[in-house]
């Protein structure tokens, strides 16, 4: 797939240039993830005449040189930002697992910007105010402990003595990754205006179905969650149903669906 960057935040994916796009999606990696890793979100979920763009965090890809973020409302206020001045059709935020969380932030930023935001969908993720991490166990977590954590949620298995280097050059992402989602407080309950869809896998075991329901609180829009069987990473088996899920939010005669569970 075609990528161009758009400034530093924002990648283009795809030929369709978000300026003139009926709708855009905006795509928000995963912890540990880059502009690149959800890429492969594009082709179930964008159709012609749509545009897709990946949020790019600092201190990967080319932006490997910048020092990560540290304070995740204000990532993603820089984020809504790029974005506003990039997208100016309706929105669909996407974003999985700690992007389920900065998509939040996007999409409450982006509305007090005066964007059109349609939808988000937060997948793998827990509500804003019902995080599992803490600061001090981040910080204090041995190679071999984030070695086992990769391998428990479904990154990769870099356990493998030949992947040494591939885990060298992950762990001081993840950890990065990891210690902004524990230092986040929410700014009060602060609902988004647009619709939400929480999508996590059955087997997930940092992200259960009550987990998911949790973020009903968290808008004053139609609501609907999704069950797939699978882990953490349960949308690399079943990429189609993921988009299909999706896609089904945004119309209108959808939009009171509820709790749903898809095999």
């Amino acid at each position: 797939m075609n990528r161009q960057r758009l400034c530093p935040e924002l990648w283009q994916l795809g030929e369709t240039e978000p300026a003139g796009a009926a709708r855009t999606f905006v795509f928000a990696p995963f912890g540990g993830g880059s502009a690149y890793a959800v890429a492969e979100w594009a082709g179930d979920l964008v159709r012609p005449g749509e545009a897709a763009v990946a949020v790019q965090y600092p201190g990967r890809g080319p932006r490997h040189l910048e020092p990560h973020a540290t304070e995740l409302p204000r990532l993603a206020a820089q984020c809504a930002a790029a974005i506003h001045a990039c997208c100016p059709g309706p929105l669909v935020v996407v974003g999985h697992s700690l992007g389920g969380v900065v998509g939040y932030e996007i999409a409450l930023a982006l509305e007090e910007l005066g964007a059109d935001v349609e939808l988000l969908a937060a997948s793998a993720a827990r509500a804003p105010d019902d995080q599992r991490l803490d600061a001090g166990t981040v910080l204090a977590m041995s190679r071999d402990e984030w070695l086992a954590e990769v391998a428990s949620g479904g990154h990769v298995d870099v356990s493998d003595a030949e992947l040494a280097g591939v885990a060298d050059l992950m762990i001081p992402v993840l950890r990065a990754d990891y210690l902004l989602l524990a230092r986040y407080a929410p700014a009060g309950r602060r609902a988004i205006r647009a619709g939400l869809l929480a999508l996590g896998g059955r087997d997930d075991p940092w992200v259960t179905p009550a987990h998911l329901a949790g973020w009903g609180r968290w808008t004053t829009g139609p609501f609907g969650s999704r069950v797939f069987d699978g882990g953490h990473f349960y949308y690399r088996d079943r990429l189609e149903a993921f988009g299909r899920a999706i896609r089904e939010r945004l119309t209108p005669a959808r939009a009171a669906a509820g709790l749903e569970v898809t095999r």
